[in-house]
């Protein structure tokens, strides 16, 4: 039997329906280390930290490992060698504070005096040490598939090398991109299912990293973006606007990063540090900071050779019509969802005799993107999926 998972925004005493926050969920933490990437993941007692920001003063991201009760590193993971991505590692280790159990890394080797020194303490202290590329297997607790690197590609800088993740729990998945920027995003595209529920934004939203196709093909409920204070223009306003076409909800370490193009558009100029994202799944339900976002139901559709709904034309631009077929007299509901699952607008809520039927939508005033036509009839229920283009 044939299933749909279709997104609803549950609010109030309904969130008991769909799931609650509990110790099994897959817990993926993105931590604010200013100006650059660290994100934890925790499932099924197990630990993973991919990069690690600078290495900050504060020791914020050894504090916040340590206060969420980590005591074991299953594995540290260095998306590329850029010294945002893994200037914390060498006070990580440092610290003490953690069993350590395997560092991986990209086949790029860095001949900054910081990534050498890194390396040299990996092997003092006996730490072992993986490289991978798109051939090899993380092996976790939870689905999780290397995209990226593909060394064939030939592909020169570190970003285009990032290591790329989607990882996987139930109808959730993750995409998880480092600093990966055009040439890999393109390969990606040409090689790869990359719809997601979750997007890590790529280099810290700048422009580069996303392109209208990119977002579209992953089409995101939730996109996090790891930025702070920068002059580089992260994340870029055209990149915000993308993800708001496509529906995404969209968070961000930097408490600025809707307002900082206004004076100007040069980047951030966010300096705190607690505005950490904690993203969490029991595989159909999506938590943000312990606020339910998006819940995934099924509807069957084992009649589906006798189909009671029709859309036309799919994609549209202005106006849409929607045929149903009612096959004994009864109230009749058809609703429209964006993609984030909201109700955007009830078309009918009424009896309707048996025989066909039609409807329009006038889509005058919403953004282009993908919507979802919701018919229920007794206990039929159908649901299509429509574009809007503009």
């Amino acid at each position: 039997m044939k299933r749909i998972y279709f997104g609803l925004i549950v609010l109030g005493i309904i969130i008991l329906r769909f799931g609650e926050l509990h110790a099994g969920n897959l817990k993926v933490h993105f931590i604010d280390v200013k100006q650059g990437d660290a994100i934890l993941i925790q499932y099924e007692g197990e630990n993973y930290l991919i990069d690690s920001g600078k290495n900050l003063s504060s020791n914020k991201l050894i504090n916040y490992v340590d206060s969420v009760g980590v005591t074991t590193l299953n594995a540290c993971l260095i998306t590329h060698p850029d010294f945002d991505h893994y200037g914390e590692f060498e006070d990580l280790i440092e610290s003490g504070l953690f069993n350590i159990e395997k560092f991986i890394r990209n086949k790029n080797i860095s001949t900054n005096v910081s990534y050498i020194r890194l390396t040299n303490l990996l092997q003092t202290e006996n730490i072992l040490v993986d490289s991978v590329d798109h051939e090899n297997d993380l092996n976790w607790s939870m689905t999780t598939d290397i995209l990226s690197p593909n060394y064939d590609n030939g592909f020169s800088g570190m970003n285009n090398n990032s290591i790329v993740i989607k990882m996987s729990l139930g109808e959730i998945d993750f995409l998880l991109t480092g600093d990966s920027v055009e040439d890999n995003n393109q390969y990606l595209l040409d090689t790869y299912d990359l719809d997601a529920e979750v997007l890590k934004v790529s280099h810290h939203g700048g422009l580069n990293g996303t392109s209208e196709t990119f977002a579209a093909e992953v089409s995101p409920i939730v996109s996090v973006i790891s930025s702070g204070n920068n002059s580089y223009g992260h994340p870029s306003q055209t990149v915000i606007g993308l993800l708001q076409d496509v529906g995404s909800l969209i968070y961000s370490t930097a408490d600025d990063w809707n307002t900082w193009w206004i004076n100007g558009g040069n980047g951030s100029d966010d300096i705190s540090l607690d505005d950490d994202i904690l993203v969490e799944t029991d595989g159909e339900n999506i938590w943000v900071n312990d606020e339910l976002v998006w819940s995934s139901f099924a509807i069957d559709e084992e009649y589906a050779g006798n189909a009671f709904l029709n859309v036309s034309p799919n994609p549209f631009k202005n106006s849409v019509a929607i045929q149903y077929s009612v096959k004994q007299s009864g109230n009749v509901k058809i609703d429209m969802y964006d993609l984030r699952g909201r109700l955007v607008k009830r078309l009918l809520n009424e009896h309707k005799n048996t025989g066909s039927h039609e409807v329009e939508w006038s889509a005058e005033g919403m953004r282009s993107g993908i919507y979802f036509c919701r018919f229920v009839h007794g206990n039929k229920e159908e649901v299509r999926k429509i574009v809007l283009i503009k």
